[in-house]
């Protein structure tokens, strides 16, 4: 019993040891209907329920539930609110009888490529949804073919320097004036259509 005043000891309290040992058993085990046998294993060793073990896997970001698989209305009506914060977004889904987190819209919204609350892309964002690395974006600005401001952020020159922001019509004048730099190959299929038809095909 814990006296008045005394917090209660913690259990199951992970070392530098027991996230290693963890980890590599999540990077070579792979997953299969019984879990990974090796885990449950490791945790009779140090004395931990296995419970405990998957949820410091979870902790240290090597273990995700795997969520279903987006259907195509589900798409469509993500790419609709795609505007509005991934609360909001999620919100709207529910409305609409899709029962999705706002951490899953984020998600999701991130990897489509997709703005979350305004008209600008981020160099970075804007490079993953072309497909490309950051320093094709920097080339393109920096020859004037796609017009950029700058973030306003107190980033260093040692750190890249302050970051790019790039509004949605210059995007898509980009796309119109220089086609011969987009590899359809690589872009986000979905999140092209978007740009070039001002959100009507998404819609």
């Amino acid at each position: 019993m814990t006296r008045p005043g005394h917090s209660k000891p913690k259990r199951w309290v992970p070392t530098a040891a027991i996230d290693a040992e963890i980890t590599r058993i999540y990077n070579e085990q792979p997953s299969g209907r019984h879990g990974r046998p090796g885990l449950k294993t490791y945790a009779r060793q140090i004395g931990w329920p296995h419970w405990a073990a998957k949820k410091r896997a979870r902790a240290l970001g090597i273990a995700r539930t795997k969520e279903t698989s987006w259907t195509e209305r589900e798409l469509t009506l993500l790419s609709r609110y795609a505007h509005l914060t991934p609360e909001v977004c999620a919100k709207k889904l529910r409305e609409a009888g899709v029962r999705r987190s706002a951490n899953a819209c984020k998600i999701k919204l991130t990897r489509l490529g997709y703005k979350e609350g305004t008209e600008y892309y981020s160099g970075c964002s804007l490079a993953r949804a072309f497909g490309l690395d950051q320093h094709c974006i920097t080339r393109w600005v920096r020859t004037g073919k796609l017009k950029a401001g700058h973030k306003g952020t107190a980033r260093l020159a040692v750190q890249g320097g302050d970051a790019w922001l790039i509004h949605e019509d210059d995007v898509r004048a980009f796309i119109v004036a220089h086609p011969e730099e987009i590899d359809l190959r690589k872009v986000d299929q979905r999140w092209f259509l978007y740009v070039i038809t001002r959100g009507e095909v998404a819609a």
